[in-house]
């Protein structure tokens, strides 16, 4: 089976594998809370990961918040701020984000508008799923408390401009919250880009499901509440007793993400490159979904017109693993509200697949794939 599917999550790395497997077999590795020699050790994993991590974005070790993932990380940078706006009595009461933005970010603004009474508006994308700024400054006032946006999406791979963003919020006072779950390739620098809040993934870049980040910037006056009480760890942000190896794959993970950044962004653009010509070889017509310009090196999202989406993947199984561009929620198929933001017609969304290139992908895949694509739609009956 050839997996193809690495914007929904990469695999392990084998090398943060051996890292996990060998602190997990360390029996002198306890609670990084304990006062003795065994919790000093896991404290100083936790520790090291912190500052590892704070070099690459330009933070501060005590910035670091270790999460179980991105959305935990949203949903705190989210409700906290919120809560935290409540109990000191701020006046602002908006929240601005992205029309294209994930569900764990769309449903948290949702859930915080019903509780709070808070205004939420949507900021519109362009065909190419990027926000336009002169949009977005019109809708910048001193009521926004927030601006939410993701820097990379999840499903077209589109990259946000996020210094020109962050300078607009900085500007008017507001909040600014980056969603970098996607945005392993992405050189992102908290101060330059003015981001107050940082959420980060580590299944999006090779470290296990289960573990992520959020980087509070320092300089931040009115910090997120917590929403895990109890023995006040990380700062009193996040209370839970800090899992050693978890950290130390995050901490791996994104250092290993900034040593191969480039090198990586090459090898996955030719891939996606010579999947391009390979689809077109195969006389396959297709329409790309996003820019291209500003784009995620592993994505693309492409439209079968003329075929769905949802039976093309099924019929590419076992062999290949790859998504459509909708969303399943409690068994209810439903168009993408992120391909539909982008003014796309309902016949172009339905067709629709995501193919996510990743580090362990080779050129015999993609060259297998695009075959076995052609095959498959031969089969197909149009749904013209």
């Amino acid at each position: 089976m050839i997996y193809l599917d690495n914007n929904a999550t990469t695999p392990c790395d084998p090398e943060i594998i051996e890292r996990i497997n060998a602190l997990l077999l360390d029996r002198s590795i306890a609670n990084p809370s304990s006062n003795h020699a065994f919790g000093w050790k896991a404290n100083k994993i936790y520790e090291e990961t912190k500052e590892n991590i704070a070099t690459i974005y330009n933070a501060l070790p005590n910035d670091i918040v270790i999460t179980s993932g991105a959305s935990e990380a949203n949903n705190h940078a989210i409700m906290g701020t919120i809560q935290s706006a409540v109990l000191s009595s701020n006046n602002r009461k908006k929240i601005l984000i992205s029309a294209i933005e994930h569900k764990c970010v769309l449903n948290t603004v949702q859930f915080a508008k019903e509780l709070f009474n808070y205004e939420v508006e949507i900021i519109p994308v362009n065909e190419d799923g990027i926000i336009d700024l002169y949009t977005l400054e019109a809708m910048l006032s001193e009521d926004v408390l927030m601006v939410s946006v993701m820097a990379v999406n999840n499903e077209i791979g589109t990259i946000q401009p996020i210094s020109k963003i962050g300078a607009l919020c900085r500007k008017f006072g507001a909040i600014f919250h980056v969603d970098a779950a996607q945005a392993g390739y992405d050189k992102i620098d908290i101060i330059e880009s003015n981001i107050d809040l940082l959420s980060i993934s580590g299944h999006k870049i090779y470290a296990p499901i289960g573990v992520g980040v959020l980087i509070v910037d320092s300089m931040l006056t009115m910090k997120p509440t917590p929403l895990i009480h109890g023995g006040l760890q990380q700062e009193n942000l996040r209370s839970g007793t800090i899992s050693p190896h978890l950290c130390d794959a995050m901490g791996l993970a994104i250092a290993k993400m900034d040593y191969l950044r480039e090198s990586e962004k090459i090898k996955l653009e030719n891939l996606r490159t010579l999947l391009i010509s390979a689809l077109h070889q195969e006389g396959i017509s297709f329409a790309i979904n996003g820019s291209m310009q500003h784009r995620h090196p592993g994505n693309l999202n492409i439209s079968l017109l003329g075929y769905s989406n949802d039976l093309v993947v099924q019929k590419l199984q076992p062999d290949f693993a790859i998504s459509t561009g909708s969303a399943c929620n409690a068994g209810i198929i439903q168009s993408s509200y992120v391909l539909e933001a982008l003014g796309l017609s309902e016949e172009r969304i339905q067709s629709a697949i995501r193919i996510g290139i990743g580090r362990f992908n080779t050129e015999e895949e993609i060259l297998l794939f695009a075959q076995r694509l052609a095959e498959v739609l031969k089969t197909m009956p149009s749904i013209n």
